[in-house]
């Protein structure tokens, strides 16, 4: 067993109009709005809702930060404030009961995927 807990995070219709308006391609928002792309986060263990509440605010600016590089790798297109009330309206954050490894081998770090 791990010591992390992890945390789903989901896109609200927010986040997707932004990025519509950064010259995303429309292929990749299809990919997001189809599939329900989403990502999943190992974070501190957290066993009491509070405490995910208190990690995943420490945590938002990492979080926000990858899931940015994710869809539009041009800096420069960011919002000018990207704080926890943005953060809010533009991603769910869910939390994962349990994660299992039922994959065979080790588990190897693999460089991110180009978007």
């Amino acid at each position: 067993m791990l010591n992390r807990s992890a945390v789903v995070i989901g896109h609200e219709p927010a986040f997707i109009g932004w990025l519509k308006n950064t010259g995303v391609t429309s292929e990749r928002i299809v990919e997001l709005e189809r599939f329900h792309d989403r990502t999943v986060y190992l974070i501190p263990a957290c066993h009491f809702a509070e405490e995910l509440e208190e990690v995943v605010e420490d945590l938002f600016e990492e979080i926000f930060r990858r899931e940015l590089e994710v869809w539009q790798s041009v800096a420069a297109d960011w919002p000018d404030t990207a704080d926890f009330d943005l953060f809010t309206r533009w991603f769910t954050v869910e939390p994962v009961a349990a994660v299992m490894d039922v994959g065979h081998g080790p588990i190897v770090e693999e460089p991110p995927s180009e978007p």
